[in-house]
């Protein structure tokens, strides 16, 4: 009974520690993915979490990476116009996590980060190639953004009929495409800080012009605003001119006809004039023939000039006592 009961143990323990060592267990983290491989055959893709079989014997799991990472490329490339010069790139990928794509790529390319990479320097490498033969010196360094889209063009394009885009064949999703740095030669430096120096005097010439051009254009828009203003004020007088001497035409013409009506009033006018002028003490010599009435209502209106013209146009003698 008791070798029995030993060898049941025995049993027990045999099983218990062949399916402890033929159980697969595995922990997947973010940014990876488990492919089950029975047999050598893909069986699965484990997303992140916990894998566990027991009594799997012919069963492992193949951890890849399907984080975004990053590559450099540093090349020595010629320009369309027979320039060298060195460029650094940056490339970032990620693999692409599709169930059939992570077979296919654990199939032909396996899992290793290194492979991946050493097969993605060659098509950047060509890419590069490519794209400096489309771009003169000038070009690459003015507009990095289209030499970065050239790249990533014949990074995502298809060579030619019945051929897979690069990014196809390492089934990697193309995250971005930066051009780091493109350094030049000496001389051709020297040129572009020429070139720089005449642009920007360019740039304060132009300024300077626009400047006076402005300035100009100001003090001609000035001149004409003050002449605008000189001949709105100048038809003012003479507005006014005519305005007054019309009310004056009007007063005269009043008089004259209530003079006529009722000479009476006009001697009376006259006689008051001709106190106005013995009150300057002055003594007067009036030709007969003068229209005293006029003389006196010009020379009423206190106008110096008026009176001086009327003297002559009457001939009025005037002396002081």
């Amino acid at each position: 009974m008791q070798s029995r009961i030993v060898g049941i143990v025995a049993v027990v323990a045999i099983i218990l520690a062949l399916g402890a060592a033929t159980t697969r267990f595995a922990q997947i983290d973010e940014g990876t993915r488990g492919i089950i491989v029975t047999q050598g055959a893909v069986e699965g893709v484990q997303e992140p979490g916990m894998f566990f079989r027991a009594f799997a014997p012919f069963t492992k799991i193949a951890i890849v990476n399907v984080r975004r990472q990053s590559q450099l490329i540093k090349q020595n490339v010629a320009s369309s116009d027979k320039q060298l010069y060195d460029i650094e790139i940056q490339v970032d990928y990620s693999r692409k996590t599709a169930p059939d794509a992570l077979r296919e790529m654990y199939g032909r390319l396996g899992v290793n980060d290194e492979q991946l990479n050493t097969q993605l320097d060659g098509f950047i490498s060509e890419a590069l190639k490519a794209a400096s033969t489309q771009f003169t010196l000038d070009q690459a360094l003015s507009d990095r953004g289209a030499f970065s889209q050239r790249i990533r063009q014949y990074l995502t394009t298809s060579p030619g009929e019945n051929q897979v885009a690069p990014v196809d064949q390492l089934y990697i999703n193309l995250e971005a495409v930066k051009v780091i740095d493109i350094n030049v030669g000496e001389q051709y430096a020297k040129l572009l800080a020429e070139k720089a120096n005449l642009e920007v005097q360019i740039e304060t010439e132009t300024k300077r012009r626009q400047q006076i051009e402005a300035e100009q254009s100001n003090n001609l828009f000035r001149a004409e605003q003050e002449a605008k203003v000189a001949l709105t004020t100048e038809k003012g007088r003479t507005a006014a001119s005519l305005e007054a001497a019309s009310r004056e035409s009007q007063v005269r013409t009043v008089q004259g006809q209530s003079f006529r009506q009722n000479p009476e009033l006009l001697r009376l006018r006259e006689r008051e004039l001709m106190v106005e002028m013995l009150k300057s003490g002055n003594i007067w010599f009036i030709d007969p023939n003068t229209k005293l009435t006029l003389l006196l209502d010009k020379m009423a209106s206190d106008n110096p000039l008026v009176t001086n013209q009327i003297i002559k146009e009457t001939g009025v003698i005037t002396t002081t006592p």
